[in-house]
């Protein structure tokens, strides 16, 4: 089997067939056959590359998931968009956190995911994964922030992400779900590790970020 080259230089990276780890050098077929041994890898990790344009071109498919948010340039940025960027923009009608970077130390120029939700039960991530093994313990896990800075508005709906875990059949069974809780708003941006671990209770699944809340001034 051909082994693909993962590595964080990578703005996407899966492992083919039967294959984990950062380097994609574990076969998984080992790992399912030998739960003592306690290996641990990444299936995928997406980093959303870097470049000096401020919005980049990309759209979610390039980086093999879907949502229900549209790609959208500034000019037309709204509840219900989303944009790649390297630096929060600012906002005519909230104080963002203007030209914030993203979470990733020294990376120059990296791409963010900037989503301006819309409405409850919007599919933020939704993401396909295969040959998982069943029985073992996995993690899906994010870094997130709330671009919108302290304001003297009295009432602000934060963002509150659920994360969830569902089989990849048609009546997609829940497999695990967890929720942030909401997103603070902090005087300088912000992020924190969120997400939830599970057992795999199907070799192919579906990994998905849903807003809980309806969309708000800065949300």
């Amino acid at each position: 089997s051909t082994i693909l080259d993962c590595n964080n230089t990578e703005d996407y990276c899966e492992c083919s067939n039967d294959f984990i780890g950062s380097s994609c050098e574990i076969q998984s077929v080992d790992v399912c056959s030998k739960h003592e041994n306690d290996t641990y890898g990444s299936l995928f990790f997406i980093t959303f590359g870097s470049g000096s344009d401020r919005f980049s071109s990309k759209t979610a498919s390039d980086f093999n998931f879907t949502t229900n948010l549209k790609k959208e340039s500034w000019s037309n940025f709204k509840p219900g968009a989303y944009a790649f960027v390297n630096s929060v923009p600012s906002s005519l009608t909230v104080l963002w956190h203007n030209a914030a970077k993203d979470h990733t130390t020294n990376d120059t120029d990296g791409y963010m995911y900037l989503a301006d939700l819309g409405k409850a039960g919007e599919q933020i991530f939704n993401y396909q994964i295969n040959n998982l093994c069943v029985g073992m313990s996995y993690e899906l896990s994010a870094y997130m922030t709330n671009v919108m800075r302290e304001t003297w508005w009295p009432s602000v709906t934060e963002p509150n992400i659920r994360f969830e875990v569902r089989a990849m059949k048609e009546n997609g069974d829940l497999i695990a779900q967890k929720s942030t809780g909401d997103i603070p708003i902090y005087k300088h941006m912000t992020w924190s590790k969120h997400g939830l671990s599970f057992v795999a209770k199907s070799s192919s699944i579906v990994l998905l970020m849903i807003s809980n809340v309806d969309g708000h001034w800065g949300n």
